[in-house]
């Protein structure tokens, strides 16, 4: 087998081990203290901002999976010479991945950014 097919298998099994992994972590996590009648709200608010950058961490991995089969599939392609460097395939796989990650990117952006509200509590509205 080629080292290069075995690479990109190995990212792909890597990547979606973690996301696999880390997802069902994450889902339990969030069922046993936000759902679960139990929980305390000191127990929920300390854990809280961990849940955020888990599922924050576990989106970013899967936009990196899909990025990666990308470029897999682009580098198998013109390896076997199926499309030329400068297709129209090429650049539609190249657009598509950056098309990704923009709007991956947007999506954190407005996960990170704080809503309305919170811009005005920091202003010091009494609203």
């Amino acid at each position: 087998m080629n080292s290069s097919v075995q690479f990109f298998s190995c990212v792909f099994h890597i990547f979606s081990s973690f996301v696999l992994v880390f997802e069902s972590l994450q889902w339990a996590a969030g069922f046993w203290t936000f759902w679960y009648p139990g929980g305390s709200r000191s127990g929920r608010a300390f854990l809280l901002p961990w849940h955020v950058f888990f599922g924050i961490f576990i989106y970013v991995l899967a936009i990196a999976t899909s990025v990666t089969g990308l470029l897999e599939k682009s580098i198998f392609m013109q390896s076997a010479k199926m499309i030329e460097r400068f297709s129209t395939e090429a650049m539609f796989m190249n657009s598509l991945g950056m098309l990704l990650v923009l709007l991956s990117s947007l999506v954190i952006l407005a996960l990170v950014s704080p809503g309305p509200s919170m811009i005005d509590t920091y202003r010091g509205s009494s609203e």
